[in-house]
């Protein structure tokens, strides 16, 4: 099981290349001095949001600690999880990555799950579970406030970035996804709500 954290750098500086928005965009030089250029060193803790027109465009300090938080909550939760199921299956005398093979070519699996392991799963996906309804929302919503630097003006631009990438998942999962992902979905919208609304 590949379970990789996100890395919103990378993801960031895609979106913003994919825009034609790149780190010295303010910057303008005359050709003449070109070779006296100093090379630009990345910020790490800022990011540009918007268009490439120059009054949609600003740069806003991202919460770098409270990122760095949330990624690393992530991926300690989904370590424990993964190496739950990889417990699951050995114990049935099987290999994970021949299983994740066979299902990758479409083979039938045949897979036990315990009643230990159905009730973890099932505690994880839970309301308040780690990977249920509120938490997962509440994460969204904190990163994107951490991206922002807590900027209410960026609501928009964030909320639509959600709504895009959830349309992307749906359309890689078939043009559907789980009831449990629409709930996701309705939860987070109303964290934006609610973040507008905060005084």
């Amino acid at each position: 099981m590949n379970t990789n954290a996100i890395d919103a750098n990378k993801a960031l500086n895609q979106a913003i290349q994919a825009k034609g928005v790149t780190q010295n965009a303010d910057v303008k030089v005359e050709p003449e001095a070109a070779d006296k250029v100093q090379p630009v060193v990345q910020k790490l803790d800022s990011i540009e949001l918007g268009t490439t027109t120059s009054e949609d465009i600003g740069t806003y300090t991202v919460d770098r600690k409270k990122i760095d938080e949330i990624k690393a909550d992530f991926a300690r939760n989904t370590e424990s999880f993964k190496k739950m199921v990889e417990a699951m299956i050995e114990k049935q005398g099987k290999k994970v990555n021949q299983v994740l093979k066979d299902l990758a070519e479409g083979k039938d699996v045949e897979i036990t799950v315990d009643s230990e392991t159905q009730a973890a799963a099932q505690a994880a996906i839970s309301e308040d579970g780690y990977f249920g309804v509120n938490k997962t929302s509440e994460r969204i919503v904190d990163f994107a406030k951490a991206l922002s630097g807590g900027d209410k003006s960026k609501i928009e631009t964030l909320r639509n970035a959600f709504k895009e990438g959830f349309e992307s998942a749906k359309e890689a999962f078939g043009g559907e996804l789980p009831e449990i992902s629409q709930q996701t979905y309705d939860k987070v919208m109303q964290g934006f709500d609610d973040w507008a609304k905060e005084e």
